[in-house]
């Protein structure tokens, strides 16, 4: 089996908190301070939601499990003023625990006394916890007898206690630890112990979802955005132990994992990592959820008449567990991560943590069933002004596939709808960060409903104020490989003897003997190939390539990611000397100049792996030639070892004609892959009349720096001699170790200064097609302008600059952004409005 570790259970829970939502949320406390008297908080009470309405709220069914995501289409948006009909406390996933029954549970999760409660309230509640299915006689046990309402108000008033609230009425409080650690406030201990109880919940349910033996726990890692500790280590931990305590997992150890928003997707990485490599067999990653943030956009949303939406906590847990040949697992192959040196552009962004992973997978964006970003609820942050959040994620990841041309434009809305969802997470920070969908994409999985799904979170690290950079990581939890033996590969192997070379024909339109005829005339010249059959036969040959089953593969179709591309190697008419042609299918690189650039030592590693000790190049005469014949130059006379060959015509020169390509005037003949695909198939079917291919060695391997295996493309109208020749130059390829020699050849060409090179194309290509608007003084920027399109970022901030605004683009939790100054915030959100870039 696979050493993958798999996703065996997880749960998600509620919290009612509406006293907590107008007394200890962020936006409600700092209000009383600046304008105490605002028709905001004067409006605040009635702008509250009962139990009964936040248990009928669409979006919180979805996160409890009663309904799905997709069952919120059925809903017409916005949402807030929808109901759905018996409406269930408890879902499959976790529940939405009511605020009195919650503030009792928090004096359970207290180890210090520092909770006391009014008699009457502890009487109540405690018989409402009796009939709770996951509240043990223990937990039940640690609830104290309460004290006199007069008592507790005396207490609040003389010692600074910050009081708890049930229906607007004091019922308690929560007492500081230290008379002058700001660390161990009051204020500070009550979001800190609300949160262990959250946590707590979720633990709870998550143990009676998966039915783990609680005592199989090895390591808890809690992954919120929460912290305590005291004056002298403010963030010390460990919340991870405290709430594995609570439930019973007493042999288990663990660590407290921080990163904003993105903290669950780091945490879910890093606890699959300790599973697979055998550290532990059984890692719950967790978190609760977040009093300050209660109400964060209450002000937008009363000032358009909507209640206040933020009024739950949330939490969730899921069990990481060694693979069981059975549950989804999480695929460590295919990781995304944005590195310190990855910019905060929407693109650099989305590319490292989407398309560079399924690259380097060699999979598509369109391979990926469902992906899940920040799945905050819309109807939540379109009237704060940030738009729909996950929409916004998944029309990024749409652009960039447009980019690459794995989609068409037209096709952006469609996979909106197919490959994304709507969102229905709280904003509760590092709560809606790709992770809500788990729980739901393990059932889909199990079910065969999809294969893979991404999970994305992506967090702001600037509110720290200890740097600008953005954070983020991306994981694939897919269908459980149940890794097969060699002999469920079927596989028709004539003789195994080294190099060997693997065939996929299943889509050869000349049918399967014309492949058997091509093994067997590459067998007449002592080569050796296997024919490669059966269902999913990329994956097979993909999973062959990597245990080394065989040394190389030959194949009518491939998905190499974008850097890499095919170099042909044709029979040339004239003379009938071989040529390769740099390159003939995938994109080197998205400039044409820059791509023609490194199809010139895409052809050199070719030729040179086939035995061209010292190849000759030529470009041919298209669009970009003599920008790249200036680049190549260069690099020759920075030290780069590279031959040009003269064409054969009376004015001769490196840039070559017709008549050149035709009699093979040089060894390697350099152009864009679009032209390269139109000459490899006039050079392998001009015999034919087209009708098929015939001579040749095909399509030929995918180079690229990094690239680390051989996989050569050849026509599906490809007979059986080009087939025949595809094997005997993968063989050759093999046997003089290109893949090294690839690696040497990058690394003389960078030695010579290829990337500064390559970088000076695109500056001159800059300066020459866009009308220059430099930006103003650099100043910091800490307030994010989100609601932008993807497509218009970049416009958008040079809208300031030309208004005299200094701005930036970045990647925010919510999409991507427009950072400012907080002087400057008001006059950029006017010009962008006037603008037409946020509504």
């Amino acid at each position: 089996m696979s050493g993958n570790a798999v996703v065996k259970g997880a749960s998600y829970v509620l919290v009612h908190a509406p006293d907590f939502v107008i007394n200890y949320g962020t936006t409600q406390t700092v209000e009383r301070i600046v304008n105490p008297d605002s028709d905001y908080l004067k409006a605040l009470n009635s702008s509250i939601r009962s139990y009964e309405q936040v248990l009928a709220y669409p979006p919180n069914q979805v996160y409890l499990g009663n309904l799905t995501p997709k069952d919120l289409e059925d809903f017409e948006f916005p949402w807030y003023d929808k109901q759905v009909a018996d409406a269930k406390r408890f879902g499959k996933f976790g529940e939405l625990m009511p605020e009195d029954e919650f503030i009792a549970l928090m004096q359970i999760c207290d180890a210090f006394d520092l909770v006391v409660l009014e008699e009457n309230f502890v009487a109540k509640t405690k018989e409402k916890l009796t009939k709770h299915p996951l509240i043990t006689e223990s937990m039940l046990s640690k609830l104290k007898d309460g004290q006199s309402l007069e008592a507790i108000k005396e207490y609040i008033s003389e010692y600074n206690a910050e009081p708890l609230y049930f229906e607007r009425e004091i019922v308690g409080y929560v007492k500081r630890a230290h008379e002058i650690d700001v660390n161990l406030s009051a204020e500070v201990l009550l979001e800190n112990l609300a949160y262990k109880a959250s946590g707590v919940l979720a633990l709870l349910h998550l143990i009676n979802n998966s039915g783990i033996d609680r005592e199989a726990v090895d390591y808890v890692i809690d992954c919120s955005e929460e912290a305590c500790g005291d004056m002298n280590q403010r963030g010390g931990g460990n919340f991870a132990k405290a709430q594995a305590e609570m439930v019973g997992l007493i042999n288990a150890t663990g660590s407290d994992t921080r990163s904003f928003c993105a903290g669950p997707a780091h945490a879910i990485i890093e606890a699959s990592a300790l599973v697979k490599s055998g550290t532990f067999d059984n890692v719950v990653v967790f978190a609760g959820g977040a009093v300050a943030k209660l109400g964060m956009n209450g002000k937008d949303h009363v000032k358009k008449n909507i209640p206040i939406l933020e009024d739950v906590m949330g939490g969730f847990a899921v069990l990481i567990s060694k693979n069981d040949g059975v549950n989804p697992e999480i695929n460590l192959d295919i990781v995304g991560r944005h590195t310190i040196g990855t910019g905060s552009s929407p693109q650099a962004v989305i590319s490292s943590l989407v398309t560079d992973p399924l690259d380097r997978a060699g999979l598509r964006i369109t391979d990926i069933d469902k992906f899940a970003a920040e799945m905050q609820n819309p109807d939540i942050t379109k009237p704060a002004g940030a738009g729909d959040v996950p929409e916004a994620n998944y029309k990024m990841i749409a652009a960039l596939g447009v980019k690459r041309g794995e989609l068409e434009r037209a096709d952006i809305l469609n996979f909106v709808k197919n490959h994304g969802m709507k969102g229905w997470a709280p904003t509760q920070g590092h709560i809606p960060s790709g992770v809500p969908y788990l729980g739901f994409a393990r059932e889909e999985i199990l079910e065969g409903r999809i294969k893979k799904a991404m999970i994305i979170g992506k967090g702001s690290l600037f509110l720290g104020r200890m740097t600008n950079l953005f954070d983020g990581v991306s994981f694939v939890l897919q269908e459980n490989s149940k890794e097969a033996q060699t002999e469920d590969l079927k596989v028709s192997v004539k003789e195994v003897i080294e190099p060997l070379i693997g065939i996929v024909a299943e889509d050869s339109e000349l049918g399967k003997d014309n492949v058997l005829e091509a093994i067997s005339l590459a067998e007449n010249k002592g080569y050796r190939a296997i024919l490669i059959e059966g269902e999913e036969a990329h994956k097979k040959m993909d999973e062959m390539l990597r245990r080394k089953e065989i040394d190389a593969a030959v194949t009518m179709n491939y998905s190499f990611p974008i850097g890499v591309s095919t170099v042909g190697r044709v029979i040339t008419p004239g003379r009938g000397r071989e040529m390769f042609i740099a390159t003939t299918t995938g994109t080197s690189a998205t400039d044409r100049a820059e791509a023609m650039v490194k199809n010139a030592i895409y052809g050199i590693i070719a030729a040179k792996a086939s035995g061209v000790k010292e190849p000759t190049i030529g470009i041919a005469n298209i669009d970009g030639a003599r920008q790249a014949e200036k680049a190549l130059r260069e690099l020759q006379q920075k030290g780069y070892d590279i031959k040009f060959a003269e064409s054969a015509r009376k004015d001769g020169g490196v840039v070559m004609r017709g008549n050149d390509l035709l009699a093979g005037t040089a060894d390697v003949m350099v152009m864009d892959s679009l032209t390269g695909n139109l000459m490899i198939k006039l050079f392998s079917a001009f015999t034919t009349g087209g009708s098929y291919e015939s001579v040749g060695y095909g399509y030929g391997p995918g180079i690229g720096e990094g690239y680390d295996k051989i996989v050569l493309i050849v026509s599906r109208a490809s007979g059986a001699p080009v087939i025949a020749g595809a094997i005997e130059y993968a063989t050759q390829l093999v046997k003089n170790n290109c893949l090294k020699l690839a690696a040497d050849e990058f690394a003389k060409a960078n030695r010579s200064g290829l990337k500064q090179i390559l970088d000076g194309l695109k500056e001159r290509k800059t300066a020459a097609t866009e009308e220059e608007v430099k930006p103003p003084a650099k100043e910091i920027v800490t307030v994010e302008i989100p609601g932008i399109e993807i497509m218009d970022i970049e416009d958008a901030a040079k809208t300031l600059w030309a208004e005299g605004i200094y701005a930036e683009t970045g990647m925010g939790c919510t999409g991507p952004v427009v950072l400012v100054s907080e002087a400057n915030e008001a006059k950029a959100i006017e010009i962008l409005t006037k603008a037409g870039y946020i509504n």
